[in-house]
């Protein structure tokens, strides 16, 4: 325990320095997007630290800098940061307003990372609101967009999933699943090293055993997220390891530590105005004083908790999420109908493109096979060029989708990626028409020389 009390402090204080080291650039930068990109180092690195509960100024900064260069990948990323924002002071309706905003910016420029994040951050919204199917819901399309392996971000993202995934199951009492949810997230953070998974995965794994009837063993992993909870003391992991730790404590029949964690959350709710926090820590003072039968204590922390209940769960709050969820699932709806209008528009390209290259072929064939009509050479170039348009049509419809995936659907390189095509197209286009030209000039020479014998023919028919 010592060691892993060592480890987190060392990495606490090397963040610090980093985020100081990069304020500093920051401070001596003018260019926006060089601005944007530091500042959003900085929530990055604080994420680990303080979750949410950022200074606000960061992500109104990013918005207008987005805003500035109007673009939409700047504006996902800042979008997705004002939310947190608000999901961290526990305006989760403003949260979840900002992150829909943020989908379909992030889906325009085929952003994995983000809009897994996106999917990843309203299903913590919906858990924080005790709406545990809608957290699974959002949380099972946040793995479905999930970044590509060899992604940097890749670990980064797949342990949010797993860290939603087994509080999930905590919640459904189904410890099992929570245990195999918290091997993946202790086995990507092997690899990242944060504090705030560190803690996760204590948590989950005492809950879970709690759950199996193994206190003793829960004991254990809950006294280690203790420490680090207490060597950090940084809001987002004092919430953390009290929304794990009070109910387990309670059931324990802890009462004294219970109200001494109750309190602490409820001052560091107080700090950073987070009425979620708060309605937790009163729900359990209430509880621990009814347990020692000092009712009027009970009763102020009961009507404290009815109050801070109305506040978040209130029909306004309920009424605007649950249309902000409608919202996006129209929109959903309209997307999925567009791109299949998109794809049957592209299947009839394809048709009209190979008949009029089955036209051009025929015409052709005609051309070379007939034994009577004599073509032009123009003509003859005139067909193969509309064919050599028509193969690049082809080609470029046949492999639009798969290109545009594979550069993000970058202009530039989707330019370059035709003019390969082009490049390779046009030499074997001179060669074919080149040996039509030859096998043409051959068919015109037998056809005027099977004209003149028989003109030669009358003409000595005559004579005799």
């Amino acid at each position: 325990m010592l060691a892993l009390f060592i480890l987190v402090n060392m990495q606490a204080a090397a963040q610090d320095r980093y985020v100081d080291s990069v304020k500093e650039v920051l401070s001596h930068t003018t260019k926006p997007i060089e601005r944007f990109s530091l500042l959003n180092k900085i929530v990055d690195y604080n994420d680990a630290k303080q979750g949410n509960f950022q200074d606000p100024s960061i992500g109104i900064q990013m918005h207008r800098i987005a805003e500035q260069l109007n673009n939409d990948s700047l504006l996902a990323i800042s979008t997705n940061v004002v939310g947190n924002y608000f999901r961290g002071k526990s305006d989760i309706p403003t949260a979840l307003d900002y992150f829909f905003k943020a989908i379909p910016l992030a889906e325009k420029v085929k952003d994995k990372r983000r809009i897994s994040s996106l999917y990843f951050d309203i299903a913590e919204a919906y858990r924080s609101l005790q709406n545990f199917d809608e957290c699974y819901k959002y949380a099972k399309i946040g793995e479905e967009n999930l970044p590509d392996k060899d992604s940097p971000m890749y670990d980064f993202m797949t342990s949010q999933f797993h860290r939603t995934m087994g509080n999930y199951y905590l919640i459904k009492k189904m410890p099992d699943s929570t245990l195999k949810h918290v091997h993946e997230l202790e086995e990507e953070n092997a690899r990242m090293k944060k504090p705030t998974y560190t803690i996760s995965c204590l948590l989950q794994t005492g809950e879970a055993y709690s759950q199996l009837g193994q206190n003793d063993l829960a004991e254990v992993y809950f006294k280690k997220a203790h420490a680090i909870s207490d060597s950090l003391a940084t809001p987002v992991v004092i919430l953390i390891f009290n929304y794990a730790y009070l109910p387990y404590a309670f059931a324990t029949d802890q009462i004294e530590k219970v109200k001494q964690q109750s309190f602490k959350l409820m001052n560091t709710g107080n700090k950073i105005n987070n009425n979620i926090s708060k309605l937790f820590a009163a729900g359990f003072l209430s509880k621990a004083y009814t347990k020692l039968h000092k009712t009027d204590s009970a009763f102020f922390y009961l009507s404290m908790e009815s109050s801070l209940k109305d506040s978040v769960f209130n029909q306004t709050n309920i009424n605007k999420i649950q249309s902000l969820a409608f919202n996006e699932q129209i929109r959903k709806i309209d997307e999925e109908a567009k791109q299949a209008a998109a794809e049957e528009q592209r299947k009839q390209d394809i048709q009209f493109t190979l008949i009029a290259f089955g036209i051009i072929i025929l015409i052709t064939l005609f051309l070379l096979l007939s034994r009577t009509v004599i073509v032009n050479e123009k003509l003859i170039s005139f067909f193969a060029i509309l064919g050599l348009l028509i193969i690049f049509e082809f080609i470029n419809l046949l492999i639009h989708p798969w290109l545009a995936r594979f550069t993000h659907e970058s202009p530039v390189l989707m330019l370059l990626a035709l003019v390969l095509i082009a490049a390779l197209l046009i030499p074997m286009h001179h060669r074919l028409e080149h040996w039509i030209r030859e096998k043409m000039i051959e068919k015109n020479k037998a056809i005027r020389l099977a004209a003149a014998k028989k003109t030669i023919e009358k003409l000595e028919g005559k004579k005799e």
